[in-house]
C-alpha cells in the first residue's frame, strides 16, 4: 500500500526522529514536550502516513476533539467511576464479533494528554485489553501504546 503524502514540515531534529520511531518501532513510546512543540502535529503526520490500525484517545472531550479521537471512556465503554473489575466485565460482555475484532486487530493505542489520565484509569484500560485480547499475562493485552503529554 502506498504511503500518503504529508504536509511540508520541518523534519530536522527530534520531530523527524519521533516520526520514524512512531512508524518503525514495535515498542511502546512516551513522547513529551511543552505546549506548542508539535506533539499534535506529529500525531497528525503519523496518522496520515501509517497503515496501522490506530485508536487515538484522550481523557477529555476537548482533548479528544483536538486530536480527532475519542475519549478513553467512550472508546472502551467505561462509566465515569469504572474499576478494574468492571473493566474486565465490560470486555467479557462484548458479544458483537465485529466489536471484538476491532479490539483484537488494533495495532496501536495513542493516548494524548496522558498527564491528565489517572493511574487507576490506565489500570482499567490494561485490564480491559488483557481480557478482550485474551492475553491475561501481557500488559495491555500485547498492544503497543504511545503516550503523549
Amino acid at each position: 500500500m502506498e504511503r500518503k503524502e504529508t504536509h511540508a514540515l520541518e523534519w530536522e531534529g527530534g520531530f523527524g526522529e519521533a516520526l520514524r520511531l512512531l512508524e518503525a518501532s514495535e515498542e511502546s513510546l512516551f513522547i513529551t514536550g511543552k505546549a506548542g512543540t508539535g506533539k499534535s502535529t506529529l500525531l497528525r503526520c503519523f496518522r496520515e502516513r501509517t497503515d496501522r490500525k490506530v485508536a487515538v484517545l484522550a481523557p477529555t472531550g476537548i482533548a479528544a476533539v483536538n486530536v480527532g479521537g475519542q475519549t478513553i471512556h467512550s472508546f472502551f465503554g467505561f462509566k465515569p467511576d469504572v474499576t478494574v473489575e468492571q473493566a474486565k466485565r465490560q470486555a467479557r460482555r462484548i458479544r458483537d464479533e465485529e466489536e471484538r475484532r476491532l479490539f483484537r486487530e488494533l495495532d496501536l493505542v495513542v493516548i494524548d494528554e496522558v498527564s491528565m489520565v489517572r493511574a487507576d484509569l490506565l489500570d482499567c484500560v490494561d485490564a480491559f485489553l488483557r481480557a478482550v485480547r485474551k492475553a491475561p499475562k501481557t500488559p495491555f493485552g500485547g498492544l503497543r501504546l504511545v503516550l503523549l503529554g
